[in-house]
């Protein structure tokens, strides 16, 4: 994934136990045509947000389109060239009016559903922040990895490297102080380090060493280490400091391990290849959904300290994916670097609705 195929599972679904079903082989991409007037908060979004966010990845999309084979939909490189030629026109403007008749005039809105069912859940993920060094020391011990050249699926499960399958070859493009954090940074695929010279190393998703990323939090509820009606991201990671001499081993029992690579750009990169934005861009299945393509998106975001739960009605554009995310009304929104960002991908799990915006030249596709 760049950042995606990185992406082992979202952060919400580390904690996620057998309540909540993967649909797998039973998905069915279904697609009911809408007008903009039903999208709920359609009028009231910054068009030209989500357009400068379409813009990024259409010339990507256009040098070779990457279609959804589930969905039966296939968008040409005729059509995505004009896209990003009328978006890119659009743009100039630097108002949302003009952004807002870019969309009507470009795309027909559909509402997607799985075997009938519209709605879908959203869940999040962010780009977390460790602190390190290039070189070994006692408080920089845990290595991250960068992806070994003899590299094989499968490889070396999660636990024979952190029992030193690895040691002595090279490969540590640096050492953290966290091991937790590392964790999550290998399911989340991307992050920044913060090295003790005060440097920032962006490192993105290299490889994963071909094994099914196990759940946590399913793993913690099994087995009575948290209740089951307790387990989120934060309180996972407190058992886990809380416990060190016992998180080792309980992290260890998820076979999925990802190596990484030193980025040459800020920000976490997507599955298309372009660093993604904050609150406008999502992983999505693939499968399903073509890469590039806006999404508006009808779901609630939690309540935090300072604000109540609220709704998020607003164009997304489909740029990254993930292991986790499977089937055709499913998301996960990238939240962005920082606190604010990891309590919200650490609590998002909203239902939701998927309107997929299809290039009127394609439309016919789905009628």
């Amino acid at each position: 994934m760049h950042f995606a195929f990185r992406r082992v599972a979202a952060l919400s679904l580390l904690f996620l136990s057998t309540a909540c079903s993967f649909m797998g082989e039973s998905d069915r991409f279904g697609a009911r045509e809408v007008t903009f007037d039903q999208l709920e908060g359609w009028h009231q979004d910054d068009h030209l947000a989500a357009l400068k966010t379409f813009n990024i990845s259409c010339p990507v999309l256009a040098r070779k389109p990457r279609d959804a084979k589930g969905s039966d939909i296939e968008i040409s490189k005729a059509t995505w060239r004009s896209l990003c030629a009328d978006g890119e026109k659009a743009a100039l403007s630097g108002n949302s009016a003009t952004a807002r008749q870019f969309f009507e005039k470009r795309f027909t809105p559909f509402r997607i559903n799985n075997n009938g069912k519209e709605k879908g859940l959203f869940t999040g993920y962010y780009e977390p922040m460790l602190y390190g060094s290039r070189h070994k020391t006692k408080a920089f011990k845990y290595p991250v990895y960068a992806l070994p050249a003899d590299i094989k699926k499968p490889y070396y499960t999660h636990a024979q490297i952190q029992k030193g399958a690895l040691k002595n070859r090279g490969l540590e493009l640096a050492w953290v102080d966290d091991p937790v954090m590392l964790f999550f940074m290998q399911i989340q695929g991307s992050g920044r380090i913060r090295l003790n010279d005060d440097s920032v190393m962006h490192v993105g998703y290299a490889g994963q060493n071909g094994y099914e990323y196990q759940s946590l939090g399913k793993i913690m509820g099994d087995e009575n280490l948290l209740p089951k009606d307790k387990i989120n991201f934060f309180t996972i990671r407190q058992w886990l400091y809380d416990n060190p001499t016992k998180a080792i081993e309980l992290m260890s029992r998820n076979p999925s391990y990802v190596f990484f690579k030193a980025m040459d750009r800020e920000g976490a990169v997507g599955a298309v290849g372009v660093v993604l934005t904050p609150r406008r861009s999502i992983a999505i299945d693939s499968k399903y959904i073509p890469y590039g393509l806006p999404v508006f998106m009808e779901t609630t975001l939690p309540a935090s300290q300072t604000a109540p739960e609220s709704e998020f009605n607003r164009t997304m554009v489909a740029q990254d994916t993930g292991g986790a995310i499977r089937g055709p009304v499913r998301a996960d929104i990238f939240f962005g670097v920082g606190e604010t960002a990891e309590y919200m991908a650490g609590y998002m799990k909203g239902r939701g609705t998927y309107n997929l915006l299809v290039p009127k030249e394609a439309a016919s596709q789905l009628k």
